[in-house]
């Protein structure tokens, strides 16, 4: 699943696969700029994260 969060210098994309963690991409302009992995200690806790704090859902 992906959530975006839109900024006027960049965009967040949050990927969520089902296990962990949570890898957060930041591009400005296209270009990947930074990466970094929201790591939790059961997926519970990281789908509940990833459904009530990350961004929104515009489809895939």
């Amino acid at each position: 699943m992906k959530k975006y969060e839109f900024y006027s210098t960049y965009k967040d994309v949050f990927e969520y696969h089902g296990n962990t963690e949570i890898l957060r991409i930041r591009k400005r302009d296209g270009t990947i700029i930074r990466k970094d992995w929201l790591v939790f200690n059961s997926p519970h806790e990281a789908m509940d994260h990833f459904n009530t704090k990350c961004g929104i859902h515009i489809g895939y």
